[in-house]
């Protein structure tokens, strides 16, 4: 005669049944690859090529929200990164082969890049303005002092300490950094 199982019998049935399963389909051995990732430049300047990957970058970051995530007053400060980043920030940044510190070094330095664009091409306009009263002038002392102003304001122009490389690669997309950094 068959003997009916109790629900108890039948609840460690199941409970067998998901571990065997479970045991089944866990790998034991790792064996997917690891991504290798890229040496991170670490020049205080930036390449074209490291700007290119930057921005196509930090547009995914942005659109995934990350952006909102990280405290805009973020800075590393010696602090280690995974102290400090939300965690699924951190998986982007494993997933991608990003450096974290050397990605928001890399924006900040795009911001002081745009910030001595700027302050160029109002110098530019000064010394424009500069040069035209110089011609006008007639005097010899005035003259020299319109020269000084000049020099004077060619030498601010270079306070941000940024390359002429760096100031090339942003040139030509100027724009479009603007409007991804925004």
């Amino acid at each position: 005669m068959k003997r009916k199982l109790e629900w108890y019998e039948y609840f460690i049935l199941v409970l067998l049944f998901l571990f065997v399963f479970k045991l089944l389909t866990t790998r034991l051995i790792d064996v997917r690859v690891r991504k290798v990732c890229p040496l991170t430049p670490t020049s205080e300047t930036i390449s074209s090529k490291e700007a290119e990957i930057f921005l196509k970058q930090w547009q995914e970051y942005v659109k995934r929200g990350y952006m909102a995530k990280v405290p805009e007053d973020f800075s590393f400060d010696g602090v280690k990164p995974e102290d400090r980043l939300p965690w699924i920030v951190q998986k982007w940044f494993e997933k991608n082969c990003i450096n974290p510190q050397r990605f928001y070094y890399t924006e900040q330095r795009f911001r002081s890049i745009l910030k001595a664009q700027e302050l160029l091409k109002h110098t530019e306009r000064v010394i424009d303005v500069i040069e035209t009263q110089s011609k006008t002038s007639t005097d010899a002392a005035q003259k020299q002092w319109y020269d000084s102003l000049i020099a004077e304001q060619k030498q601010m122009s270079k306070v941000e300490g940024i390359s002429d490389e760096e100031l090339a690669i942003v040139a030509g997309r100027e724009g479009k950094i603007r409007e991804i950094l925004r």
